[in-house]
Formats: structure tokens, C-alpha cells, sequence
């Protein structure tokens, strides 16, 4: 039987996600989430994960935003002036390719010091994956599976989604979004993410679905998808959120992504228990 997984990204990132998380978890099909270790709300994030032990927790590195877990002085290729990570996707892989060895060495430095931190808080460290991606950059993903290896951390989220699959399923949503899909770049960052698995040529036994539709994933995305039959599982990657709690916390958003109207389409979405039915192989 496909094991159908539903994560959710983001959590410790702001009040209105994490309630999102325990309500999605409590009230609908949400059974898994990735903690974001650095943010100042992962704390809370601990405490309610610890009263939800049927919600499997993994480790959602962050090596993009925020105050990194490491002494700032032992990473100076990943932060700035104010002591905060300042490289996003596209830096850290210009970075890999002209600086690959220290990049290598700082990378390794500030994962394991999150990873550590994660293992602190008590909870099972179930799978790991990256904000924005970023831990598919070979470079970064080569020092990844050593730590996962050394940790025991049995899954690391993949880019193996099979587009024609996605597209004959999704006919209907494309006809009507295409214009919107290019535009936002989802299809370009599809593509990249594909080449970059491609070449860390990691096997996993768990399909990802979908990266087309990320942060903008409706209920009607899931209407006979098929998986293809060699995996075992399925992880659709969720983003949801209670933006009218986070509007009353400014002062703390640092990503506009957090207030976006899509995290409530999502959070409808997990909170649908007819959402998994819609999805096998």
C-alpha cells in the first residue's frame, strides 16, 4: 500500500504556521512537518510537536534566513554584517561552484549544529530537508548524506517528480494556470531541481508531488493522480498558515510568503479527509 505523506514546511516560522500545523494535524490528514530549528518560534513548535506524537517531525535546514545555530565567526561565507544568513538559492550555487571546498566546510559546520540542536530537543529526527531547496546543490547535498548517514536519519526529501505525470493529471488546472506557472517560475525551478537530483543520483523509494503548484495547493490537484509504481510512498509538500494571526505580529515576518492567502488555501486543503483518496498508484 502507497504511504501517502503529508509535510508541512515552515514550522517554528511564525505563530499563525505553527497553529496551522496543529490544527491541520488535529482536525484533518496532516502527519508530518519540518521544523525549522533557527526561528524564533521553534521553541513553540517543540512543545506542541511533543503533545502530537503521532505527527512524525523531521528537520527542515535553513541555511538562507535568519541568525544561523553556529558561531557566526565560523561561517563568514554565509552571513552578513548583522550576524544573519544572507545567501539565497541562487548565491549558494554560484558559491558551490567557485568556492565548493569551504563552502563545503561552513555548510557542514552550521548543519550540524542545527541538526544537533534538533536532536536536543528530544523529538525523532524522521527525515530532513532544505528551506527553498537549497540542500539539493550537490555540493550541499554530498555533505548532507554524510551527516544523514552519521545521524541515522532515514529519509532526505528528493526532486524525483515525473512532469508528464503531473501535467495528464492536472490537464484542467493547467489550461487555466500555464501563463501563471511561467511567470512565478515554478516550472523553471522544477527543472533545476530535477537536474541537481539528477546529478546527486540519490535513490529514494518516496515520489514527490508537486513541485508545479508549490505554496498554491487547492484540493483540486488531487483527482485521480497516479504515482508511479515503483515507490513506495508519496510526500506532498504543504505550506499552511493562519496569515490573520501573523499580520498581528509584524515585527516578526520576515518572508511575505508567511501573510499569503495561499497558506489558508492550503490549510482547507489538509483539513479535507477526502484530499488522500484522490492520490495512488
Amino acid at each position: 500500500m502507497l504511504k501517502k505523506i503529508f509535510n508541512a514546511d515552515d514550522f517554528g516560522i511564525s505563530p499563525g504556521v505553527n497553529t496551522a500545523i496543529c490544527k491541520a494535524h488535529k482536525e484533518g490528514i496532516l502527519n508530518s512537518a519540518s521544523l525549522m530549528i533557527n526561528q524564533k518560534y521553534a521553541g513553540e513548535a517543540v512543545a506542541e510537536a511533543k503533545e502530537m506524537p503521532a505527527l512524525e517531525i523531521g528537520l527542515h535546514l535553513n541555511l538562507t534566513n535568519e541568525v544561523p545555530v553556529a558561531n557566526p565567526t565560523q561561517i563568514p561565507l554565509l552571513i552578513n554584517s548583522d550576524g544573519k544568513l544572507k545567501n539565497g538559492f541562487v548565491n549558494l550555487l554560484i558559491l558551490s561552484l567557485i568556492k565548493s571546498k569551504e563552502l563545503s566546510r561552513q555548510v557542514e559546520i552550521e548543519m550540524r549544529a542545527q541538526i544537533e540542536k534538533y536532536k536536543a530537543t528530544g523529538l525523532p529526527l524522521k527525515h530532513i530537508d532544505g528551506h527553498r531547496h537549497v540542500h539539493l546543490i550537490p555540493v550541499i547535498f554530498t555533505v548532507l548524506l554524510k551527516l544523514a548517514k552519521e545521524y541515522d536519519i532515514p529519509r532526505i526529501r528528493t526532486m524525483n517528480e515525473n512532469i508528464l505525470y503531473t501535467v495528464k493529471y492536472n490537464k484542467d488546472n493547467l489550461k487555466k494556470n500555464w501563463f501563471s506557472h511561467l511567470m512565478d517560475g515554478s516550472i523553471i525551478k522544477y527543472i533545476l531541481l530535477r537536474v541537481l537530483t539528477w546529478w546527486n543520483k540519490y535513490p529514494s523509494d518516496t515520489y514527490f508531488y508537486t513541485m508545479l503548484w508549490t505554496c498554491k495547493i487547492s484540493k483540486d490537484l488531487f483527482h485521480n493522480v497516479k504515482v508511479p509504481a515503483k515507490f513506495k510512498a508519496v510526500e506532498v509538500m504543504m505550506h499552511p498558515g493562519m496569515p490573520e494571526i501573523d499580520k498581528q505580529n509584524l515585527d516578526d515576518v520576515w518572508d511575505n510568503n508567511i501573510l499569503s492567502a495561499y497558506r489558508t488555501v492550503e490549510l482547507e486543503t489538509l483539513l479535507d479527509k477526502n484530499v488522500p483518496n484522490g492520490i495512488d498508484n
